[in-house]
């Protein structure tokens, strides 16, 4: 089983980008995790440029998002809500209907007690509004500073790591559901 996860930051050191790669390392047997690094080569979305064909890194998500079975799509909270860039990913994917049913989990990781609520639920609402399957038991709230994690960047904490495979078992889960 194929899963895309998707990073909302540029930063390559990003809790986000960590915990997806953290994900990856946690999945269970033939759960394949494949953390996309393209974010930062998608030019700004406008609709005037949503051609066909599209911008070559447009082309590439497309694809990446086509081909996998599942999405997992982690976020910042940045002024409560997704990132831009985050947004501008989403933008250039609505139009081609690549997310139409796929089963998405969506999460959130930031330092503050909320784990970043509001900039979830921003994700979440948008998600939907693209007609994704945003799967509520692989979606993840997560409080977590840097100092969760250790040196290699594994989660340091064993009940949040728990969380993580649970939530990756759910999404695999609804991949399989009809």
């Amino acid at each position: 089983m194929r899963i895309l996860a998707l990073s909302g930051s540029l930063r390559a050191q990003s809790l986000n980008t960590l915990l997806l790669h953290e994900a990856a390392r946690l999945a269970p047997p033939g759960l394949e995790i494949t953390c996309w690094e393209g974010l930062d080569d998608l030019p700004h979305y406008s609709p005037e440029r949503d051609t066909d064909p599209p911008p070559p890194p447009v082309a590439e998500l497309r694809g990446r998002i086509a081909e996998a079975d599942a999405l997992l799509i982690c976020t910042p909270e940045y002024i409560h809500a997704m990132p831009a860039v985050l947004k501008n990913l989403l933008e250039w994917v609505v139009s081609s209907g690549a997310c139409m049913g796929k089963p998405t989990a969506a999460w959130s990781v930031s330092p503050s007690l909320e784990g970043g609520a509001r900039a979830h639920a921003s994700l979440v609402h948008t998600l939907e509004v693209m007609s994704a399957r945003v799967v509520p038991e692989a979606s993840l709230c997560l409080t977590l500073a840097r100092s969760g994690l250790d040196a290699a960047g594994k989660l340091s904490d064993p009940v949040q790591a728990d969380r993580l495979r649970g939530a990756l078992e759910a999404l695999a889960t609804a991949v399989e559901a009809p």
